[in-house]
């Protein structure tokens, strides 16, 4: 209200607010163009000025996101606030991808142009001082379930952050663009709209080989996994407590698998991480409590089949499902207003799928004993994982017997069970029926993981009084990880990398 008077020092705050915003975003803005002048510029300098600039990426996704919630009026319910985090990162990222490849179709010197036209009437507009913009949360604001952590939740997220960064793999050694694809994905199943937007969205890299490549191994890496990241500890904040959900972030980026999967191919950081957006999508529709919702979720069906042609039986079913199953219980009414928001999402999912020059593959042959083998393989590489196979247990035991009144041994949302049960499911299934990524590498990663904490939250409810037994039984837990984690050999990757 102190805004509204005349001598409320408005314009002090509006000048505050628009030097501070333009400062901060032209100054990121202008990271390509050091870049391409420093020819001579070591190559960690130019790794760590390449991560700034994602960053700068994903920030201007995520207020994009926030833009579109404000125009279409979409306000939901969230679980923790990295669901809302998570949503506007991939819905900005969406549109995006949307808006490069319309770009793509000019001349070179076109796409140049219209790239930097873009980029400057975005600085202008979030910059632009309101009393709007003013008293609205930053991004940094979203994040502040993290000032409630405890100590050793705090040292556990410094033991996350110092793991994903010793946890680069190897940079390859090629310049063009087409090898690159061929790199990232040797099986050739990602759709051109996919490298399409990744050339606009580094456009200024293009005539600088080095700085090109670095560019894509920094986003495919540090912008993909971070996300991946960021999804699985929203997934795990639906069941587990805050504590036990860094726990399971850690355990899964402690995993010596993690390592050994970018290293057998960099693009798996892309092509086996779409099951947990997928996963989290499911979850947090049916909890958003808003039929506006369905437009994220067909944007998500589309961005799967991107990814993978094969994704296009993931999509449809969880349309299936929603209808019959998770949204039964709301009117005819909110389901026909949420299939309509899944129209635009519905349109871009077919012209990816037609487009696509890749094929449906199936293989019912050894895909079983094949699956079975990689998912032992990775609990022997990670002794923490050995609980999933009591987390499996508990969980669907909990969900076949749920209905019993003596079933009080771990308290967990029904509805949220039933949900991840179904998705569990149909990833298994498809895994084996399909020649595709349902179930495989990271995909399997992800589910140990969450499996895992699932037997420490049982523990957790049972001694609920005694703090100083949770204390003890979750440092036990923390050194299980760290101790496995092989962070000598992530640094000696690194270490190789640079020399």
């Amino acid at each position: 209200m102190e805004t509204l008077e005349n001598k409320s020092g408005i314009l002090y705050q509006k000048s505050k607010f628009f030097l501070y915003r333009a400062l901060t975003y032209f100054g990121f803005l202008l990271l390509p163009i050091y870049l391409q002048k420093e020819v001579e510029i070591s190559r960690h300098v130019s790794i760590v000025v390449m991560v700034l600039y994602c960053m700068f990426i994903m920030g201007q996704w995520f207020l994009l996101g926030k833009e579109i919630d404000h125009r279409l009026k979409i306000y939901f319910r969230v679980n923790s606030s990295i669901d809302r985090v998570v949503y506007r990162l991939f819905m900005g990222m969406f549109f995006m991808a949307i808006y490069f490849n319309i770009i793509n179709l000019f001349p070179g010197k076109w796409v140049y142009n219209i790239f930097w036209a873009t980029w400057v009437f975005l600085g202008l507009f979030y910059s632009w001082p309101t009393r709007g913009k003013i008293i609205q949360e930053s991004v940094s604001s979203n994040f502040h379930e993290y000032k409630y952590l405890d100590r050793f939740e705090k040292t556990i997220l410094l033991l996350i952050v110092a793991t994903f960064i010793a946890s680069v793999p190897e940079f390859p050694n090629l310049a063009t663009a087409n090898s690159l694809k061929l790199f990232f994905d040797p099986s050739e199943r990602v759709s051109g709209a996919f490298w399409s937007f990744m050339q606009v969205n580094y456009y200024p890299f293009k005539k600088y080989p080095e700085l090109f490549k670095i560019a894509w191994c920094v986003h495919f890496y540090f912008l993909t996994i971070s996300m991946f990241l960021m999804t699985f500890y929203a997934i795990l904040r639906y069941f587990v407590s805050r504590r036990l959900a860094v726990l399971g972030v850690f355990a899964l980026i402690s995993s010596w698998s993690f390592s050994k999967i970018l290293a057998l191919n960099f693009g798996n950081a892309l092509l086996t991480t779409y099951s947990i957006l997928w996963m989290w999508t499911l979850l947090w529709c049916t909890k958003s409590s808003t039929y506006r919702s369905g437009l994220f979720v067909g944007l998500v069906g589309a961005w799967g089949i991107v990814i993978d042609k094969t994704n296009m039986i993931l999509f449809v079913v969880q349309l299936f499902a929603l209808h019959t199953l998770f949204l039964k219980n709301k009117t005819y009414w909110y389901r026909r207003q949420f299939f309509k928001y899944n129209t635009f999402g519905v349109i871009l999912a077919v012209m990816v799928f037609l487009l696509s020059t890749s094929t449906l593959e199936f293989k019912f042959s050894d895909s079983f004993a094949t699956g079975f083998l990689e998912l032992w393989a990775l609990i022997e590489r990670k002794a923490f994982f050995i609980l999933s196979i009591f987390g499996f247990a508990v969980f669907f035991g909990k969900v076949l017997y749920q209905k019993k009144d003596n079933n009080k041994l771990i308290n967990l949302p029904t509805d949220k069970m039933n949900e991840f049960a179904f998705g569990f499911g149909l990833l298994f299934l498809s895994g084996i029926i399909f020649e595709s990524r349902f179930f495989k590498d990271f995909s399997i990663l992800w589910i140990l993981a969450f499996l895992s904490v699932i037997p420490i939250e049982l523990i957790f409810q049972k001694i609920r009084r005694l703090r100083s037994s949770r204390n003890f039984i979750y440092v036990i837990y923390i050194l299980i990880c760290l101790l496995d984690s092989h962070f000598e050999g992530r640094i000696k990757i690194l270490l190789r990398m640079f020399n």
